[in-house]
Protein backbone atom coordinates (compact mmCIF):
# COMPACT_ATOMS: atom_id res chain seq x y z
CA UNK A 1 0.00 0.00 0.00
CA UNK A 2 1.21 3.52 -0.87
CA UNK A 3 0.14 6.52 1.14
CA UNK A 4 1.54 10.01 0.48
CA UNK A 5 0.50 12.79 2.82
CA UNK A 6 0.61 16.50 2.05
CA UNK A 7 -0.33 19.13 4.64
CA UNK A 8 -3.35 21.38 4.00
CA UNK A 9 -3.18 24.89 5.40
CA UNK A 10 -6.39 26.86 5.75
CA UNK A 11 -7.62 30.02 7.44
CA UNK A 12 -7.99 29.58 11.17
CA UNK A 13 -6.31 26.17 11.29
CA UNK A 14 -3.71 25.35 13.91
CA UNK A 15 -0.43 24.16 12.38
CA UNK A 16 0.32 20.75 13.86
CA UNK A 17 3.68 19.08 14.42
CA UNK A 18 2.70 16.37 11.92
CA UNK A 19 2.10 18.97 9.19
CA UNK A 20 5.47 20.58 9.85
CA UNK A 21 7.16 17.16 9.83
CA UNK A 22 5.67 16.50 6.39
CA UNK A 23 7.06 19.80 5.10
CA UNK A 24 10.46 18.69 6.37
CA UNK A 25 10.43 15.06 5.25
CA UNK A 26 8.71 15.12 1.85
CA UNK A 27 11.35 17.17 -0.09
CA UNK A 28 14.25 15.23 1.45
CA UNK A 29 12.64 11.85 0.80
CA UNK A 30 11.77 12.81 -2.78
CA UNK A 31 15.36 13.94 -3.43
CA UNK A 32 16.76 10.63 -2.19
CA UNK A 33 14.24 8.66 -4.27
CA UNK A 34 15.26 10.55 -7.42
CA UNK A 35 18.83 9.27 -7.04
CA UNK A 36 18.02 5.94 -5.43
CA UNK A 37 19.95 3.92 -8.03
CA UNK A 38 23.08 6.12 -7.88
CA UNK A 39 26.24 5.15 -5.99
CA UNK A 40 28.67 7.49 -4.22
CA UNK A 41 30.04 10.42 -6.17
CA UNK A 42 29.14 13.72 -7.81
CA UNK A 43 25.63 13.74 -9.26
CA UNK A 44 25.39 17.29 -10.58
CA UNK A 45 27.55 20.41 -10.52
CA UNK A 46 30.90 20.74 -8.69
CA UNK A 47 32.43 22.07 -11.89
CA UNK A 48 35.86 23.71 -11.80
CA UNK A 49 36.34 27.34 -12.85
CA UNK A 50 39.65 29.17 -12.62
CA UNK A 51 39.97 32.89 -11.93
CA UNK A 52 43.48 33.83 -13.04
CA UNK A 53 43.09 37.46 -11.98
CA UNK A 54 42.37 36.67 -8.32
CA UNK A 55 44.34 33.40 -8.45
CA UNK A 56 41.43 31.39 -7.16
CA UNK A 57 39.60 28.22 -8.13
CA UNK A 58 35.81 28.13 -7.99
CA UNK A 59 33.87 24.93 -7.29
CA UNK A 60 30.29 25.44 -8.47
CA UNK A 61 27.28 24.40 -6.41
CA UNK A 62 25.92 20.90 -6.90
CA UNK A 63 24.71 17.58 -5.50
CA UNK A 64 26.72 14.59 -4.25
CA UNK A 65 25.83 11.23 -2.76
CA UNK A 66 27.75 9.38 -0.07
CA UNK A 67 26.79 6.24 1.90
CA UNK A 68 23.25 6.45 0.59
CA UNK A 69 22.79 10.07 1.72
CA UNK A 70 22.28 13.11 -0.48
CA UNK A 71 24.22 16.33 0.15
CA UNK A 72 23.92 19.58 -1.74
CA UNK A 73 25.98 22.76 -1.79
CA UNK A 74 23.86 25.87 -2.38
CA UNK A 75 26.70 28.28 -3.09
CA UNK A 76 29.94 28.22 -5.06
CA UNK A 77 33.08 27.44 -3.07
CA UNK A 78 36.40 29.25 -3.66
CA UNK A 79 39.96 28.50 -2.63
CA UNK A 80 43.29 30.18 -3.33
CA UNK A 81 45.69 28.55 -5.76
CA UNK A 82 48.59 27.06 -3.74
CA UNK A 83 51.81 29.03 -3.96
CA UNK A 84 54.04 26.09 -2.99
CA UNK A 85 55.05 23.69 -5.76
CA UNK A 86 53.65 20.24 -5.06
CA UNK A 87 51.16 17.53 -6.03
CA UNK A 88 47.72 18.18 -4.58
CA UNK A 89 44.36 16.44 -4.36
CA UNK A 90 41.15 18.25 -3.41
CA UNK A 91 38.59 16.13 -1.58
CA UNK A 92 35.12 16.69 -0.23
CA UNK A 93 34.80 15.07 3.20
CA UNK A 94 31.24 14.27 4.26
CA UNK A 95 29.82 14.05 7.76
CA UNK A 96 26.49 12.93 9.16
CA UNK A 97 24.79 11.61 12.28
CA UNK A 98 24.82 14.43 14.81
CA UNK A 99 22.29 16.91 16.14
CA UNK A 100 22.76 20.63 16.61
CA UNK A 101 20.07 22.01 18.88
CA UNK A 102 16.83 21.09 17.09
CA UNK A 103 18.35 20.14 13.75
CA UNK A 104 19.72 16.92 12.32
CA UNK A 105 22.77 17.91 10.30
CA UNK A 106 24.64 16.56 7.31
CA UNK A 107 27.71 18.57 6.38
CA UNK A 108 30.75 18.53 4.12
CA UNK A 109 34.18 20.18 4.24
CA UNK A 110 36.76 20.64 1.50
CA UNK A 111 40.28 19.40 2.23
CA UNK A 112 43.45 19.89 0.20
CA UNK A 113 45.95 17.06 0.59
CA UNK A 114 49.54 16.82 -0.58
CA UNK A 115 49.93 13.59 -2.53
CA UNK A 116 53.59 12.83 -1.95
CA UNK A 117 53.67 12.87 1.85
CA UNK A 118 49.95 12.57 2.68
CA UNK A 119 49.92 15.76 4.75
CA UNK A 120 46.67 17.65 4.91
CA UNK A 121 46.49 21.35 4.19
CA UNK A 122 43.31 22.85 5.55
CA UNK A 123 41.34 25.07 3.18
CA UNK A 124 38.92 27.67 4.43
CA UNK A 125 36.31 29.50 2.43
CA UNK A 126 36.17 33.25 1.81
CA UNK A 127 35.15 34.06 5.39
CA UNK A 128 37.50 31.48 6.94
CA UNK A 129 34.47 29.57 8.21
CA UNK A 130 33.54 25.98 7.47
CA UNK A 131 30.09 25.77 5.91
CA UNK A 132 27.70 22.85 6.00
CA UNK A 133 24.10 22.42 4.98
CA UNK A 134 21.25 20.94 6.98
CA UNK A 135 19.57 18.59 4.51
CA UNK A 136 16.27 18.17 6.28
CA UNK A 137 15.67 21.82 7.10
CA UNK A 138 17.65 23.49 4.28
CA UNK A 139 19.36 25.87 6.72
CA UNK A 140 22.94 27.04 6.49
CA UNK A 141 24.93 25.95 9.55
CA UNK A 142 28.02 27.78 10.85
CA UNK A 143 30.63 25.34 12.21
CA UNK A 144 33.21 27.89 13.30
CA UNK A 145 32.79 27.01 16.97
CA UNK A 146 31.86 23.35 16.53
CA UNK A 147 35.14 21.62 17.25
CA UNK A 148 33.53 18.86 19.31
CA UNK A 149 30.16 18.42 17.63
CA UNK A 150 30.41 14.66 17.38
CA UNK A 151 30.29 14.75 13.60
CA UNK A 152 30.76 11.32 12.12
CA UNK A 153 32.71 11.09 8.87
CA UNK A 154 30.93 8.78 6.42
CA UNK A 155 33.20 9.15 3.38
CA UNK A 156 35.07 11.40 1.00
CA UNK A 157 34.87 12.19 -2.71
CA UNK A 158 37.72 13.35 -4.93
CA UNK A 159 36.95 16.59 -6.77
CA UNK A 160 40.26 17.21 -8.60
CA UNK A 161 44.03 16.81 -8.41
CA UNK A 162 46.83 18.92 -9.83
CA UNK A 163 50.57 19.64 -9.84
CA UNK A 164 51.61 23.26 -9.35
CA UNK A 165 54.61 25.09 -10.73
CA UNK A 166 55.64 28.61 -9.72
CA UNK A 167 54.83 31.31 -12.27
CA UNK A 168 51.79 29.67 -13.83
CA UNK A 169 48.11 29.62 -12.85
CA UNK A 170 45.92 26.57 -12.55
CA UNK A 171 43.78 26.13 -15.65
CA UNK A 172 40.81 24.09 -16.84
CA UNK A 173 41.19 24.65 -20.58
CA UNK A 174 40.99 21.08 -21.83
CA UNK A 175 41.85 21.61 -25.48
CA UNK A 176 41.82 17.96 -26.50
CA UNK A 177 41.34 14.48 -25.09
CA UNK A 178 45.08 13.91 -24.70
CA UNK A 179 45.32 17.32 -22.99
CA UNK A 180 43.37 15.93 -20.04
CA UNK A 181 46.70 14.50 -18.86
CA UNK A 182 49.03 17.49 -18.65
CA UNK A 183 52.07 17.62 -16.42
CA UNK A 184 51.57 20.90 -14.58
CA UNK A 185 48.96 23.47 -13.55
CA UNK A 186 45.92 21.64 -14.88
CA UNK A 187 42.85 20.79 -12.79
CA UNK A 188 42.62 17.10 -13.59
CA UNK A 189 39.27 15.32 -13.92
CA UNK A 190 40.37 11.76 -14.67
CA UNK A 191 40.17 10.50 -11.09
CA UNK A 192 37.13 12.54 -10.10
CA UNK A 193 34.48 10.32 -8.48
CA UNK A 194 31.37 10.83 -10.65
CA UNK A 195 28.24 9.00 -9.54
CA UNK A 196 26.63 6.21 -11.58
CA UNK A 197 24.97 2.86 -10.98
CA UNK A 198 28.40 1.24 -10.71
CA UNK A 199 30.04 1.04 -7.28
CA UNK A 200 33.17 2.80 -8.62
CA UNK A 201 31.21 5.52 -10.39
CA UNK A 202 32.04 6.57 -13.95
CA UNK A 203 34.23 9.03 -15.84
CA UNK A 204 33.43 12.73 -15.66
CA UNK A 205 31.03 13.80 -18.48
CA UNK A 206 33.57 16.37 -19.74
CA UNK A 207 36.07 13.56 -20.37
CA UNK A 208 33.51 11.53 -22.30
CA UNK A 209 32.32 14.51 -24.34
CA UNK A 210 35.90 15.31 -25.38
CA UNK A 211 36.32 11.69 -26.47
CA UNK A 212 33.03 11.82 -28.37
CA UNK A 213 33.95 15.01 -30.23
CA UNK A 214 37.32 13.67 -31.33
CA UNK A 215 36.09 10.18 -32.20
CA UNK A 216 33.32 11.62 -34.38
CA UNK A 217 35.98 13.17 -36.66
CA UNK A 218 37.92 9.94 -37.28
CA UNK A 219 37.91 8.08 -40.58
CA UNK A 220 38.10 4.44 -39.43
CA UNK A 221 34.82 4.17 -37.52
CA UNK A 222 32.65 1.08 -37.18
CA UNK A 223 29.12 0.83 -35.80
CA UNK A 224 30.40 0.30 -32.24
CA UNK A 225 32.51 3.48 -32.39
CA UNK A 226 29.59 5.52 -33.70
CA UNK A 227 27.21 4.21 -31.05
CA UNK A 228 29.70 4.86 -28.25
CA UNK A 229 30.67 8.39 -29.24
CA UNK A 230 27.00 9.35 -29.67
CA UNK A 231 26.36 8.19 -26.08
CA UNK A 232 29.37 10.19 -24.91
CA UNK A 233 28.06 13.34 -26.55
CA UNK A 234 24.58 12.85 -25.08
CA UNK A 235 25.69 12.81 -21.44
CA UNK A 236 26.80 10.41 -18.73
CA UNK A 237 27.88 6.92 -19.79
CA UNK A 238 27.78 4.03 -17.34
CA UNK A 239 31.11 2.48 -16.36
CA UNK A 240 30.00 -0.97 -17.57
CA UNK A 241 29.40 0.44 -21.07
CA UNK A 242 32.85 2.06 -21.14
CA UNK A 243 34.48 -1.21 -20.02
CA UNK A 244 32.54 -3.24 -22.60
CA UNK A 245 33.60 -0.85 -25.39
CA UNK A 246 37.27 -0.93 -24.34
CA UNK A 247 37.29 -4.73 -24.12
CA UNK A 248 35.68 -5.01 -27.54
CA UNK A 249 38.04 -2.59 -29.29
CA UNK A 250 41.26 -3.75 -27.60
CA UNK A 251 40.28 -7.44 -27.33
CA UNK A 252 40.62 -7.60 -23.55
CA UNK A 253 38.54 -9.28 -20.86
CA UNK A 254 39.18 -7.40 -17.61
CA UNK A 255 36.15 -6.00 -15.78
CA UNK A 256 37.93 -3.95 -13.10
CA UNK A 257 39.75 -0.93 -14.50
CA UNK A 258 40.68 2.18 -12.57
CA UNK A 259 39.70 5.60 -13.93
CA UNK A 260 43.31 6.09 -14.98
CA UNK A 261 43.28 2.84 -16.95
CA UNK A 262 39.97 3.69 -18.61
CA UNK A 263 41.39 6.99 -19.79
CA UNK A 264 44.64 5.46 -21.09
CA UNK A 265 42.75 2.78 -23.04
CA UNK A 266 40.43 5.38 -24.58
CA UNK A 267 43.52 7.33 -25.68
CA UNK A 268 44.82 4.17 -27.35
CA UNK A 269 41.50 3.59 -29.10
CA UNK A 270 41.55 7.15 -30.48
CA UNK A 271 45.02 6.51 -31.86
CA UNK A 272 43.85 3.28 -33.48
CA UNK A 273 40.96 5.10 -35.18
CA UNK A 274 43.51 6.86 -37.38
CA UNK A 275 43.57 10.37 -38.71
CA UNK A 276 40.70 12.79 -38.86
CA UNK A 277 38.71 12.31 -42.03
CA UNK A 278 39.07 14.91 -44.71
CA UNK A 279 36.01 16.95 -45.47
CA UNK A 280 35.66 17.28 -49.21
CA UNK A 281 34.22 20.56 -50.34
CA UNK A 282 31.71 20.34 -53.15
CA UNK A 283 32.54 22.61 -56.03
CA UNK A 284 29.76 24.40 -57.71
CA UNK A 285 29.62 23.52 -61.38
CA UNK A 286 28.48 26.38 -63.56
CA UNK A 287 27.26 25.13 -66.95
CA UNK A 288 28.73 26.80 -69.97
CA UNK A 289 26.45 28.91 -72.06
CA UNK A 290 25.49 27.57 -75.45
CA UNK A 291 24.84 30.15 -78.14
CA UNK A 292 22.54 29.15 -80.99
CA UNK A 293 22.52 31.36 -84.08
Amino acid sequence: MIENKYPIFGHGQVISKQALDLLRDNPAELTELLYLDRKDGIILGFNLITDAESKRVIITKGIVKCSGKIFWMNEDYKFDMPEIENRYILKLKLFSGFEERKFYVRSADFSLEVLNNRKNIEIKNEDDVEIGFDLDNQLEINYENFENTGRKKIGEIEITRFITRVGAELRNDYNSFIDLRRDFNLLELINTKYSSRHELGTLHPKILKLFGKEASKKENLDIYDVNFYVNCLNGNVERDIIIAYINLKLQMENENYSNEELYQYLVKILENLGKDREISQKKRVIPRKITIE
